[in-house]
């Protein structure tokens, strides 16, 4: 009996891995089973033998990658046992790990977050995953704000940026799977937690022991964060104006078809447009392929080029530090006037001629 559920099991995710493939390649709507069958290398009839609908089969797909992923982060939790600087360092791993972050499973990511509105089965997997993820995750940041002694500085409000620019970063790499970089992305996020927490992300140093003082001017950290760029503020800003240049009179959508697109009151959509709120993560699953690609260039487009102007600054500071690093130990190798050793005046110690020796040995 245990080999025989243990084959079921092994085919039941046969099927649901050839479910994200055929998602991946045809969409959550023109996905059918018999893709999916052809996806697995099998009959139609054996998916419907393991699963009597469509339904049930993207209800377990969605389960399955939701255990996955939540595993994944939860063990990159258990670092933050160790400091939470550690722990929000391995969840950024896991979010940009090649089984994570690749274009079939952020497609079916975007395609589940599309339907939670209207799927109460997708809605309460994603609600669940989404609130445990930004709960730990908060958690971290307010860790860190506490044992850095840092002020003014809000771990909400820290949380969810990197929570959205992580979504942003997903959605670069279903947008071109191609010239998505990892590495990069991991570095830009960072750089955005190294300006925020500087004494514990990429070598940043605050002043006394990690405390940075009310009023102090930010420049004192080195490289500041830029709030007219980054933010919850500013990303809610550029996405109201994003917003407003594509509705009517000035563009071509109107109000109430993008309300139902994405399953909100009008009333909801002018928060957005106002600055006043934004969309949840379900919410942008959903506005997301009701716009244009464009308009998410222009909402996380500026967070990047920010995000690589603190990277190069850092990285030219460091260079500098380098650099008069190594001048004050070339001095202490002898490059002054007294050291012994070196063949200069004052020294009691002839220099050593072409061959190595000294006059004393000739």
């Amino acid at each position: 009996m245990a080999k025989i559920e243990a084959a079921k099991e092994l085919r039941r995710k046969q099927l649901i891995d050839a479910t994200i493939r055929a998602i991946g390649r045809f969409g959550y709507a023109n996905a059918t089973l018999t893709q999916v069958a052809n996806e697995a290398g099998l009959s139609p009839g054996i998916v419907n033998f393991y699963f009597k609908s469509k339904e049930q089969l993207l209800v377990a797909t969605l389960e399955q990658i939701a255990d996955e992923y939540s595993a994944l982060w939860q063990a990159a939790i258990a670092k933050g046992k160790v400091s939470p600087a550690a722990g929000l360092e391995a969840i950024i791993e896991a979010d940009f790990l090649p089984s994570v972050c690749n274009f079939e499973k952020v497609s079916i990511w975007y395609a589940f977050w599309a339907e939670a509105r209207s799927n109460i089965a997708y809605h309460d997997v994603v609600l669940r995953l989404e609130g445990d993820y930004f709960q730990q995750t908060e958690i971290l940041c307010n860790r860190i704000i506490a044992e850095g002694g840092y002020q003014e500085i809000d771990g909400r409000e820290i949380a969810t940026g990197l929570n959205a620019m992580i979504d942003g970063l997903w959605f670069d790499c279903l947008i071109d799977p191609k010239s998505f970089n990892r590495a990069e992305a991991k570095r830009v996020c960072r750089t955005y937690l190294a300006a925020v927490f500087p004494a514990h992300f990429a070598g940043g140093a605050a002043p006394e022991g990690g405390r940075r003082h009310r009023g102090e001017p930010e420049a004192t950290l080195g490289m500041a964060l830029d709030h007219s760029t980054q933010g919850r503020d500013a990303h809610r800003a550029r996405l109201a104006a994003a917003l407003r240049r594509r509705l009517e009179p000035v563009g071509p959508l109107k109000r109430e078809v993008l309300a139902a697109s994405v399953g909100v009151s009008v009333k909801t959509l002018e928060s957005w447009l106002d600055g006043r709120g934004e969309p949840s993560s379900w919410q942008m699953g959903r506005l997301i392929p009701a716009t244009d690609a464009q308009m998410w260039f222009d909402v996380y487009g500026p967070v990047h080029e920010e995000a690589q102007r603190l990277f190069e600054a850092r990285l030219a500071q460091q260079q500098e530090q380098a650099l008069r690093e190594r001048a004050a130990l070339q001095a202490l190798r002898g490059k002054g006037p007294g050291n012994p050793g070196t063949g200069n005046p004052g020294t009691g110690n002839p220099a050593p001629d072409a061959a190595g020796g000294s006059p004393e040995q000739e």
